[in-house]
């Protein structure tokens, strides 16, 4: 391949902030660099044909508009904003978002309002067993009582085989109560938090594409913010910039909020019940030491409160660093071919264990934070029963206490202590829940930014084709709305025919195809089909009559049938499949199968060739009867033999009338089959008409062409 070829790429690439910052900390330079870069560039392009001379010279000029930093300047607010975001990169343990309101408590509470017949008939199960839990210290100290008095001792043992039933079937209360009270509320625990997965999967779902890519923007860096748009329309469905945060909040981030509504709540409305009940037990056998007892609350009750902030903290960090690293794995394992074609193990390993340290680092302050919090409250607490033991020994000998009331005095202790380091427990995981919830209703108020799905009329697949006009439509992405991509565009698609659209990569034309899908609408101007808007039609059922092939598709696990009918609702007639799988010159290779059309493709079409994934994408797009049909390079995977049987078969579709077709092309034997051609350069159309007529010479149609066949792109443009 030529090499002149690349320069575009080249210069795309090197006008990045991160690479110009990277230039100039190794180089640096003054303002005499640059006095010339105006000349250098047209001695550049003067030595570049004339189809990539364009291209070349809007790269260069990014370049000279580029804000460089010299040796002594500061660097510009774009490169403060690509540091900030490498730091973050750069495995940095990440800061806590924000604190929790009241709102989310209240919020994290209305969670629980469908399970609350369920958590009540649990509450009541857990009163049975605190009562039974509590009533154990006051029973043995009178048992106490009874072995160290002679004359109680003798009527005792009489009734001691009536004493132990009572004894044993009220253990037995405890303990049933205590069991259904754990299942219930593990029960209701899972329903929590199923619901509120299915919610947050159900929010991310519906958002629209814009929300996707202003969420990706936010977490990448500026640099991407420079990408061409020469992208697929699968690169828009199987993003995965923040893929792996999403999977992080639907997984451990849903399972704490669900945990800190049920089994934490539990657990923390158990010790403050046993505390209350607990002290109210001891005030009734001693004031005097239990105001001894009471004098450890304060200054645990202050820890736990620093304690619980200093975890929630932490936690948010935490549950940060657990979602970068998801993602991480998850992108690197999505390339690993890519990973072992570049050489790259080594680095990786490098990069993932650089991510796993953070955690390490985060995980290692909250053992610090937990082994202080607990190790003094522990101390604080052996202190106060050896005061007691000091002191109630002294009341015993005074008489004022019987050896029965200091024992069970000291069994309360025990248990309102253990108590006080399980509510000081509660209250840091409650912390860590509240951490996690704001995460999640993040997702749940996730709307949409652009397109809203439901809203509109829907529009019947009955319907007569009619055509579809661009009226001077302006079009910026929602991640990069000051660089502009369709600039006052108008075109219209004759209904029934076909209509190919040309041009180098960024010209926008990948951007109409979103634009009819309506991933976006435009920000001024308008689509029409007929005399409406297509944004007065649902986006659900305007997608419906549109079948769209992408360059690389999008296959899901499953079987061949089920990818092939893939998002059409109601039954779908085997024959319907067979003939869409004909059309596509499919239904030879799937036949040849053992299972046929109820074999399995793998994640992402793994089992099957790329030529195989492409087929059955053009199959799904046919058979749903589209009135607008997108093909995206449609026929790129496939050999000679193979596209000159799909062209016939889609050629044979488009000659029918019976629906109207927009070709993204990349091949000249796809443009030659067109009704029409486009030929669009910086988000506008520039020339349009047929094959024959944009092929003259001096045409900018014919140059790209001639600048292929030169470059040895031989059939592809």
């Amino acid at each position: 391949m030529a090499y002149h070829h690349h320069h575009p790429r080249l210069l795309q690439s090197l006008t990045r902030p991160t690479h110009i910052k990277l230039l100039t900390n190794r180089f640096p330079l003054n303002q005499h660099h640059f006095h010339s870069r105006t000349t250098t560039t047209t001695r550049l392009t003067s030595r570049i044909p004339t189809t990539q001379s364009s291209s070349f010279k809007t790269h260069a000029n990014q370049l000279n508009q580029c804000k460089i930093p010299t040796a002594k300047t500061t660097t510009t607010t774009e490169t403060k904003t690509e540091t900030e975001t490498t730091a973050t990169k750069n495995d940095q343990p990440p800061k806590a978002i924000s604190t929790v309101s009241l709102s989310d408590l209240r919020r994290l509470i209305r969670l629980a309002k469908p399970e609350t017949k369920t958590l009540t008939i649990a509450g009541g199960l857990l009163a049975v067993s605190s009562t039974v839990s509590l009533s154990m210290p006051f029973l043995w100290g009178r048992v106490i009582d009874v072995f160290t008095s002679p004359e109680q001792l003798s009527s005792f043992s009489s009734s001691l085989p009536t004493v132990v039933g009572v004894l044993t079937g009220v253990f037995l209360l405890g303990s049933g109560a205590n069991t259904l009270r754990i299942i219930l509320m593990h029960i209701a625990g899972q329903r929590i938090i199923n619901r509120l997965r299915t919610s947050a999967f159900a929010s991310i779902m519906r958002a629209d594409i814009s929300w996707h890519d202003l969420r990706a923007s936010s977490s990448s860096s500026s640099a991407s913010s420079n990408n061409t748009t020469n992208t697929s329309i699968t690169s828009h469905l199987n993003s995965s910039h923040g893929t792996g945060d999403l999977v992080s909040r639907l997984s451990s981030d849903c399972h704490l909020v669900g945990d800190s509504i049920t089994r934490d709540l539990a657990d923390g409305t158990k010790a403050l019940a046993t505390v209350l009940a607990g002290v109210s037990m001891m005030f009734l056998i001693s004031s005097k030491l239990t105001l001894v007892m009471l004098t450890v609350v304060p200054p645990t009750a202050i820890g736990a409160v620093f304690f619980g902030h200093y975890l929630k903290k932490l936690s948010r960090q935490t549950q940060v660093a657990l979602a970068q690293i998801t993602s991480h794995t998850e992108e690197k394992l999505n390339l690993l071919r890519a990973v072992h074609t570049f050489n790259a193990v080594p680095l990786e390993i490098k990069t993932f264990d650089r991510k796993a340290h953070t955690i390490f680092e985060l995980a290692r302050k909250e053992a610090y934070a937990r082994g202080l919090f607990f190790g003094g409250s522990g101390f604080t607490g052996n202190a106060t029963i050896i005061a007691l033991l000091t002191y109630g020994g002294t009341l015993v000998s005074r008489g004022e206490i019987s050896v029965g009331d200091l024992s069970s005095l000291m069994m309360y202790t025990a248990y309102v202590g253990s108590s006080l380091i399980s509510l000081s427990s509660w209250f840091a995981t409650l912390m860590k829940g509240l951490g996690a919830s704001s995460r999640i209703f993040d997702l749940l108020d996730a709307k949409p930014v652009s397109v809203t799905l439901g809203q509109g009329r829907v529009l019947s697949p009955t319907e007569p084709l009619k055509p579809v006009v661009f009226k001077n439509v302006h079009f910026s992405y929602p991640a990069r709305p000051h660089t502009p991509i369709l600039k006052g565009l108008d075109l219209q698609i004759t209904p029934g025919s076909s209509l190919a659209i040309a041009g180098s990569s960024g010209s926008g034309k990948s951007t109409l195809a979103y634009l009819l899908l309506r991933f976006y609408d435009p920000q001024s101007g308008g689509i029409f089909y007929g005399d409406e808007s297509i944004q007065s039609f649902t986006a659900e059922s305007w997608r419906s009559n549109i079948g769209a092939v992408p360059q690389d598709p999008a296959l899901l696990s499953g079987t061949i049938g089920e990818n092939i009918i893939y998002g059409i609702s109601g039954m779908v007639a085997e024959s319907k499949m067979r003939e869409a799988a004909r059309l596509a010159n499919a239904i030879e290779f799937i036949e040849s199968l053992p299972s046929g059309f109820e074999t399995e493709v793998g994640p992402k079409g793994i089992q099957l060739s790329g030529g195989q994934r492409q087929r059955l994408a053009i199959a799904r797009a046919l058979v749903r009867d589209p009135k607008l049909l997108i093909l995206d390079e449609a026929t790129s995977a496939l050999d000679t033999a193979a596209e000159n049987e799909v062209n016939q078969a889609i050629q044979s579709v488009m000659n029918s009338g019976s629906l109207t077709t927009v070709i993204i092309a990349h091949r000249l034997s796809t443009l030659k089959t067109a009704d029409r051609i486009v030929y669009m350069e910086d988000g506008k159309i520039v020339e349009s008409g047929t094959y024959d007529e944009l092929s003259r010479e001096g045409t900018g149609f014919n140059l790209m062409i001639r600048s292929q066949l030169l470059s040895g792109g031989g059939r592809r443009i």
